[in-house]
């Protein structure tokens, strides 16, 4: 299993925006069903800082580098982008080595 980690740092105001953006072209399913990932969330900081976290589960790296190549990511992302005001997310991809579930 793969997980992969997306951070950005949103202006407060957009927030919302970002969030909206996610549901209404509804970005984290896409991934799930035209790349086969497991699980995808996107989360937002409690501490007010304007963070926000995008994680996804992928069965392997074939699955995530489908979504990575896949042409409606790319456009997703460059709406987002717009909506960000340039702001750049820092991504990173780790291998799942154990796990619990409650």
């Amino acid at each position: 299993m793969i997980r992969t980690i997306l951070t950005f740092d949103v202006p407060l105001d957009r927030i919302d925006s970002i969030l909206d953006a996610y549901e209404r072209e509804d970005i984290l399913q896409r991934s799930m069903d035209e790349a086969g990932g497991v699980a995808a969330d996107i989360s937002v900081a409690t501490d007010g800082s304007g963070r926000v976290l995008v994680t996804a589960l992928w069965p392997d790296e074939a699955a995530y580098q489908r979504w990575v190549d896949n042409p409606f990511r790319a456009e997703s992302n460059g709406r987002l982008g717009e909506l960000m005001n340039g702001v750049v997310g820092v991504g990173q991809t780790f291998r799942v080595m154990s796990g619990a579930e409650g």
